[in-house]
């Protein structure tokens, strides 16, 4: 049996949309053995899909050792072909010392290319998909279309149903909230009220909120929830990557910043509504996204932090519901 590994190593939504390239490589190497190398944090996310046979991951703590175990694992397999879909230095020499015979991959730096037997630039001023189609296209000269997707199991959607009892939550009966992003990234964060008065906007409709986010968004949630007089449930930092894709998957509307969330959105087809400031919806966002942007003159600035943020001060609860169709419907 013939092999081939793809290599995604981050971030956490680019790694979800890799779900295009994933059904791209099954069709064209439909008779390989298929693997994936990716980071620990990130293992998760391809746990029930079928199309892979074997996950890989770079050690959460890298060491010489485990590094080492890593290539000795992997070269073991001998493998025929490695897709490089990450496309820095790194994995451009991870890709040669894996030992493929074949090393397609994307390429950054000149020096990159010399580790690889097809190297292909990496293109910019293209949304996540397209890049990925664009690939695909100079790897096989043919057009090819994708959607990202997320695979669960059916004992997981089973349970899911039990969990949703649990907490009073109906399917299609609630929305998804993450307000928060990136640590780094204050620019990304919408204001605080705004986000108060949607969700008093959704409950005066007999919806519930749910909010979702990690750890380090705890602060910020507790605080949108603590403003609420009812029907919400703050599920921030209890959710696994399963829980909170099935989360996103059964809303009737997630409502999120520029963050790993509107990922799930677009790959579940959750109806999504995304907020921009500092960054380019053209760039991070792809048709099915609703997106809201400012049109000022200093945005997108890709600046993580800024005293004014009026990019974000500019859009308003209203345009919000203005692109919701069961509101409009509603109303």
């Amino acid at each position: 049996m013939k092999r081939v590994l793809l290599i995604k190593t981050g971030a956490f939504g680019d790694v979800i949309l890799t779900s295009v390239s994933i059904r791209i490589a099954a069709n064209l190497f439909s008779d390989y053995k298929i693997y994936l190398l990716t980071a620990h944090s990130y293992s998760e996310i391809y746990q029930d899909c079928p199309i892979i046979d074997k996950i890989f991951t770079l050690p959460s703590k890298m060491s010489l050792i485990s590094f080492l175990q890593l290539i000795k694992d992997v070269r073991r397999l001998k493998i025929e072909v490695i897709v490089d879909l990450q496309g820095n230095l790194k994995t451009n020499f991870l890709c040669f010392i894996l030992g493929g015979k074949k090393r397609i991959g994307l390429y950054k730096k000149p020096v990159g290319k010399l580790f690889l037997t097809h190297g292909i630039k990496k293109q910019s001023g293209f949304n996540p998909i397209s890049l990925q189609e664009i690939f695909w296209k100079k790897v096989t000269g043919k057009k090819i279309n994708g959607h990202p997707q997320v695979w669960i199991d059916d004992k997981r959607n089973r349970s899911f149903h039990i969990f949703l009892t649990q907490h009073g939550l109906e399917q299609k009966k609630y929305v998804v909230f993450h307000p928060s992003a990136s640590p780094e990234w204050q620019t990304k964060l919408w204001i605080k009220e705004n986000w108060f008065t949607l969700a008093e906007f959704f409950a005066t409709r007999n919806f519930k909120v749910v909010l979702i986010g990690d750890k380090s968004s705890m602060k910020l949630n507790s605080e949108i929830a603590a403003s609420m007089k009812h029907n919400i449930i703050d599920l921030t930092g209890k959710t696994d990557f399963f829980l909170l894709a099935l989360l996103i998957k059964n809303a009737r509307i997630l409502l999120t910043t520029d963050s790993g969330p509107m990922h799930i959105g677009a790959a579940v087809r959750t109806e999504t509504v995304a907020i921009f400031g500092p960054t380019n919806p053209e760039l991070h966002s792809y048709p099915g996204i609703k997106t809201l942007k400012s049109e000022i003159p200093c945005s997108p600035c890709y600046k993580k932090k800024c005293k004014k943020m009026m990019c974000m001060k500019f859009i308003t609860p209203q345009k919000v519901v203005h692109l919701l169709k069961i509101l409009k419907k509603d109303s």
